[in-house]
């Protein structure tokens, strides 16, 4: 399986990475904060945003991001919009070329009033970019709520079956 990169520990960063990892994937979950990185990788817990919900051990947490991102094939990129542009900046330093970029950050960049997607586009020009989005919340879906998502792209990914 191929190794997929989710950039954001909040609660549906957690979200996010759990399910990639239950469908079989390693993923790097890369967090700011040390101690959550630790209490990730020991307990398979993010407390501070989802207690009490376990996680997979094909999370594996990190702080650095150039092992976070390097050689994956997918970056999810689940940051708040006021911090976005910059975190994209450090990831592109280290991300294959290749990367399909996948934003789960809702809003618009102050100042700029651009769309997360729109940032992607421009710190990322010659990438694949998709949106995934609401309505759902990180609980919901830890939960095994009934909810809804919606990913689109302006790129089709045409893969063959063997």
């Amino acid at each position: 399986m191929s190794k997929i990169s989710v950039i954001g520990g909040g609660s549906f960063g957690t979200v996010i990475a759990n399910i990639i990892a239950l469908n079989g994937h390693d993923v790097q979950f890369w967090m700011r904060s040390d101690e959550q990185v630790d209490q990730v990788n020991e307990y398979h817990e993010n407390a501070q945003y989802l207690p009490g919900y376990g996680l997979s051990e094909k999370v594996v947490a990190t702080e650095n991001m150039e092992s976070a991102v390097t050689a994956s094939s997918v970056i999810f990129v689940a940051v708040p919009s006021s911090s976005f542009r910059e975190v994209v900046r450090q990831v592109v330093k280290f991300a294959p070329a290749g990367a399909i970029y996948v934003s789960t950050t809702k809003g618009i960049e102050s100042g700029t009033f651009q769309f997360m997607s729109q940032i992607l586009s421009k710190e990322a020009p010659h990438s694949k970019i998709g949106v995934l989005s609401g309505p759902n919340l990180a609980k919901e879906i830890a939960n095994q709520h009934l909810t809804a998502t919606v990913i689109a792209s302006n790129f089709e990914e045409v893969r063959e079956t063997v």
